[in-house]
């Protein structure tokens, strides 16, 4: 199974387009909600947006996101 998370987050990662102003953060938590938030609070501390790309659970909950620039118009 482990071998299937990482296999999961290498998909993850090389879907991604990999520009200077996106950033992809990973938390780990025992429910979705703590992983969440975990990304919510790192993504707030830096004034940016934040996309859930994919979460896995096998005993935690593995969560990656994707930190954009909040657009100001």
């Amino acid at each position: 199974m482990n071998i299937i998370h990482r296999l999961t987050v290498a998909t993850f990662l090389s879907l991604l387009s990999f520009s200077p102003m996106a950033q992809i953060v990973t938390a780990v938590d025992s429910t979705i909600e703590g992983a969440e938030e975990k990304i919510s609070t790192q993504a707030s501390k830096e004034g940016k947006s934040y996309e859930i790309l994919g979460a896995s659970f096998k005993n935690r909950v593995y969560m990656t996101a994707e930190l954009t620039p909040v657009n100001k118009k």
